[in-house]
């Protein structure tokens, strides 16, 4: 299926990767396992898009969101040496969350801050559990396909160093 070979040309292989086919570095964000995968993945990074957006303007965030990707799979290569393939955007959408939050916070009253910091230990709770194994069945991954939790971390950590930055830009 054609489809199915151009998913294949751009996804996260590591091995061809280290080959030279760096492109594989932005690409794999744009291919998913499903169509279920893709949108979940897609409305959260627009959803949190749309609360940083304001913030950071249109030029700002696509440069974001242009040099965080090869960000994210580099940090596969270095900290997830067993993860051999790779489909999503949900490392860029965890990153932006986070940075959504932190250019919330500035603004936020006392009772919004509490309801940040909460959301925040829910989605390192997320990270933690993935980790450890534990994954939500939503995303209609193939039984095959396992969550490569390290991209959520990556992700997050990009994004607070991203709203930790931003205050002083």
């Amino acid at each position: 299926m054609p489809f199915d070979a151009a998913s294949e040309l751009l996804e996260y292989d590591r091995h061809a990767i280290l080959a030279g086919e760096v492109w594989r570095l932005w690409s794999c964000h744009l291919v998913h396992y499903s169509a279920q995968h893709a949108l979940i993945d897609f409305a959260t990074a627009a959803a949190a898009g749309a609360v940083a957006l304001p913030a950071l303007g249109w030029r700002r965030l696509c440069l974001i969101l242009a040099l965080t990707a090869p960000l994210i799979a580099t940090g596969l290569l270095l900290l997830a040496p067993d993860c051999l393939y790779y489909r999503g955007a949900s490392g860029l959408a965890v990153l932006l969350v986070v940075l959504a939050a932190g250019t919330l916070w500035p603004r936020a009253c006392p009772r919004a801050r509490v309801a940040l910091v909460l959301l925040g230990a829910a989605l390192a709770a997320k990270i933690a559990a993935e980790a450890l194994g534990y994954a939500a069945g939503w995303s209609d991954l193939p039984s095959d396909v396992v969550v490569v939790w390290q991209s959520h971390l990556i992700g997050a950590i990009l994004g607070a160093i991203l709203a930790a930055v931003k205050k002083y830009c």
